[in-house]
């Protein structure tokens, strides 16, 4: 056993940490190199240096992973651009391991992929063209003579190259799309071999004693397998650039070796083992390839810079331009809110009364292609063209505004490309098992009915909690007739077209007149809602049968599908999706309905432990890649404490209780239970976005356990008595999920009341989100809810403003007022995510919110008896 081995506290480790003294490298010989053949490892002084920085954290990290459980091995990659010292890095720290007497072993990842590096580089530059090819075709841009100057250019190997964009523009479209591609096929399952060497690390950690390596050289005659004796290895060292891909699984200490691809071409052309190291092509996969791994890094990976320092994951953003989100305040809207269009709010965002208020912008789904629920049923994640397009996107980001998106991780639209095909192919279909099969689901937990559908036994949906009535199922009919039933825990309808007689007469062969007396009874019948099957015929009953299996055949659906986590394809979407919501600007991605994605026969449906913080902490790794920050969304009492759980996961949570408790502060005139939520926000550095007002409408069930009951049920009846509609939870009484009102409105419309809430919210710990109608004191807007129909509800606070409506109330002084305290949020130095924040209250109706940073101060102090504020800035 090691001494490493032997440390049994945090005192001991220290101490001998402190007291570790690298060995001197007589001879580099006796270092050992990474196992890819024909490999050249110079072990030089700098390498050295860096070895001896790492090492302490290194051990660390060692002594913590052999303390854990019964972990015997550890696994340790050595990662970062081509050119950056990870073999003589990975060589070094494997020799003094070993040094140590904890026996080490170095693999080399290069000897994973599947083609070896020359066949390798030619299927990458293949995957560009392609890629660039098809995005020419799809934009309408491939002519004659494009793909004459194409040849051209691949001839030259100019074709990647951004200074030839100049002299051919449809160049750009190539450039892109084939770079997309690329960035796909790099370091993905396409790529490398991640089953083979996922295996040699589970082996290697379950202990075997020998296992079989590959080796890959630069030629074809160099690839074979040699057996390696692991029987006294404690730690595997991978040196590799892909030693933090998301798809290597087991890793326990990832070490990136950072460098700008600048000092990673300068490194390639003094080795020059490729050739042709400072093509346009080269520049183009090194660029990418440190993108990835700016992608991949996180608080967990021992970073270590160029000129040979240690940094935190804060610092390593902050060098490589990544930056952290901020915390300026954030507009709110759907694409078609003011004006109708992206384009339109763009034009209000350029008024100089406005200009420079917000930090980012939340638009919501239906700027997507979409169907339902004004967006959060979605098609796919293309641009709804009749609200906006990339453009929009960009305009705003050259403002410094940055995007928040939606991704519904639950379910998406039944017609998705996926669902549609499933409608089209049947059991056949590709994505057969991308939405969740309800009986292949339910096997061997239930009985089947005679309806077609498995009844679950009790015991295995005592937990489950379904939004509406009956099993969540909506039968699908497959080309072959067969009715299989698909989860669906949303909305869903089936819809059946009318029939004619001269459809009737020419595909079920029966008589004009006869087609014409049953269309007339049948269509009828469906304007009343009456089912196919349930339908009376009459006197022509005996063509029931197939006129009824006729209309099935033809039925249709909408709705909203789950779909089924357990299938690699989900898990492909939900990659797709994400880099699809950067490339647009996303900052933050909003995660709808993920709370219903795990599912597991007897357990919950609904925030599943441990499956639920499993499912975010997968989709996290997927959104790092990509810089972005998740928001998951879901509502809960705060005594139910699942603000703090997804806190506590490294997430932001939305701050559901501000609404709610600023209302109820403002009428009883108490900030106690206000100031006491701000306090707990601070002190357990819980990361939030609070708003006001929102799309959906303010919540009362989250304020269960910090307000009493009776608190509650009186904010109720003041918003309701104020034109507002209660929203019970699924028709459960008792149990309120949120009052549908304007913010306004549910203030009694007072200007002073709506200043003071947007002021307290400017101060209060996180970011604030702004909803737009807010900005523009909106009041109830019954006319909407009664052209809405049943569940129109939320249409009270969703009223869409011509853009000269928009600008008029620019002018108004109550929108003045708020875009004061916007800009000063945005623009005053003390509100930093690092700041120092405090709470005061002098009195029960006096409230003081204090921000700090770096000398800059920023003061609110506010009375909810008079309703008066004051803003102190130093």
């Amino acid at each position: 056993m090691t001494v490493i081995n032997q440390v049994k506290n945090s005192e001991d480790l220290l101490a001998y940490i402190n007291g570790w003294q690298p060995p001197t490298i007589d001879d580099a010989e006796r270092v050992p190199t990474g196992d890819m053949p024909g490999d050249k490892v110079q072990i030089e002084a700098g390498h050295i240096q860096k070895a001896n920085l790492i090492m302490p954290s290194l051990l660390e990290r060692l002594a913590m992973t052999f303390s854990e459980g019964d972990h015997k091995r550890a696994v340790v990659t050595v990662h970062g651009g081509s050119g950056v010292g990870k073999s003589e890095t990975g060589a070094l720290l494997a020799f003094y391991l070993n040094e140590l007497g904890i026996g080490t072993y170095v693999l080399s990842g290069d000897n994973y992929p599947y083609r070896i590096p020359m066949y390798n580089d030619a299927e990458r530059q293949r995957v560009f063209r392609d890629g660039g090819v098809k995005g020419l075709v799809e934009a309408d841009l491939m002519t004659k003579e494009v793909k004459e100057t194409l040849f051209s250019l691949w001839s030259d190997e100019t074709d990647p190259a951004p200074d030839m964009v100049a002299r051919y523009p449809w160049l750009e479209t190539y450039q892109t799309k084939g770079s997309e591609a690329l960035n796909a096929y790099l370091g993905s399952p396409k790529e490398i071999d991640f089953d083979k060497i996922n295996g040699i690390i589970a082996e290697f950690k379950d202990g075997k004693e020998a296992l079989m390596l590959k080796r890959m050289g630069r030629t074809e005659d160099e690839l074979w397998y040699d057996q390696v004796d692991f029987s006294n290895k404690q730690v595997l060292i991978i040196e590799w650039t892909h030693g933090n891909n998301q798809n290597l699984q087991g890793i326990d200490v990832p070490i990136l070796l950072n460098s700008t691809p600048e000092e990673t071409l300068a490194h390639r052309k003094s080795r020059n083992r490729d050739g042709k190291t400072d093509s346009a092509f080269t520049t183009m996969v090194l660029g990418l390839e440190q993108k990835k791994l700016m992608n991949q890094a996180s608080d967990r990976v021992i970073i270590v810079t160029k000129d040979c320092h240690i940094i935190d994951y804060d610092q390593f953003r902050a060098m490589m331009g990544m930056g952290n989100l901020g915390i300026g305040p954030m507009l709110n809207a759907y694409p078609d809110s003011i004006g109708g269009t992206m384009a339109e709010i763009r034009c209000l965002m350029d008024n100089v009364a406005i200009d420079g208020s917000f930090e980012s912008f939340y638009i919501l789904p239906s700027i997507f292609n979409t169907d339902l629920d004004r967006g959060f049923s979605v098609i796919d994640y293309n641009i709804n063209e009749t609200y906006g397009s990339t453009t929009d996107f960009d305009a705003l980001k050259n403002k410094g505004i940055d995007l928040k998106f939606d991704f519904i991780l639950n379910h998406a639209s039944v017609l998705s490309e996926q669902f549609q095909d499933i409608v089209k192919n049947g059991q056949q279909s590709v994505y057969a098992d991308f939405f969740i099969n309800w009986n292949k689901f339910w096997d061997g937990y239930g009985e089947m009915t005679e309806e077609g559908y498995i009844q679950p036994n009790p015991e295995y949906i005592e937990q489950m909690f379904f939004r509406k009535p009956g099993l969540p199922i909506l039968n699908v009919r497959m080309p072959d007739g067969e009715e299989v039933p698909y989860w669906n825990t949303f909305y869903q309808e089936v819809r059946y077209s009318e029939v004619d007689p001269v459809t009737l007469t020419s595909t079920l062969n029966m008589q004009y007149s006869t087609a014409t007396a049953i269309c007339q009874m049948v269509n009828s019948q469906l304007a009343t809602g009456i089912k196919p099957g349930d339908m009376d015929f009459g006197n022509y009953q005996d063509y029931k049968n197939v006129v009824v299996a006729y209309m099935e055949s033809q039925r249709r659906y909408l709705g909203q599908m789950d779909l089924n986590i357990e299938s690699p394809l989900v898990w492909e979407f939900y990659e797709d999706t994400l880099s699809k919501l950067a490339a647009y600007g996303a900052k933050i991605v909003r995660l709808d309905a993920f709370a219903y994605a795990p599912k597991m026969p007897g357990k919950k449906n609904f925030l599943n432990e441990p499956d639920t913080w499993d499912l975010l902490a997968k989709v996290k790794e997927l959104a790092d890649q990509y810089q972005l920050t998740l928001l998951p969304e879901i509502h809960a009492s705060y005594a139910e404490g699942t603000h703090r759980q997804i806190a506590k996961q490294g997430f932001m949570t939305y701050d559901f209780f501000l609404p709610g408790l600023l209302i109820d502060a403002i009428e009883r005139q108490t900030s106690s239970v206000l100031s006491r939520w701000m306090k707990e926000i601070i002190d357990e550095n819980i990361k939030t976005v609070n708003m006001l007002g929102c799309h959906d409408g303010i919540p009362l069930l989250d304020l269960k356990g910090l307000l009493q009951d009776d608190e509650i049920q009186n904010l109720i009846d003041t918003v309701v008595g104020r034109g507002g509609y209660v929203k019970d939870l699924h028709g459960k009484k008792n149990i309120y999920y949120q009052v549908n009102a304007t913010y306004y409105s549910a203030l009694g419309e007072d200007d002073k009341k709506m200043l003071l809430a947007r002021a307290v919210q400017m101060f209060t710990p996180g970011k604030p989100q702004v909803w737009y109608l807010d900005l523009f004191a909106g009041k109830n807007d019954h006319a909407a809810v009664e052209a809405a129909g049943p569940g129109g509800h939320k249409e009270i606070n969703r009223t869409n403003i011509r853009l000269d409506e928009a600008m008029n109330k620019l002018n108004e002084p109550i929108v003045q007022e708020q875009l004061r305290l916007l800009k000063f949020r945005k623009e005053s130095p003390a509100f930093n995510p690092k700041a120092e924040i405090t709470i005061e209250t002098p009195s029960d109706s006096n409230l003081i919110i204090t921000w700090r940073y770096e000398g800059h101060e920023a003061k609110l102090e506010a009375d909810f008896a008079t309703l008066d504020y004051n803003i102190i800035e130093k």
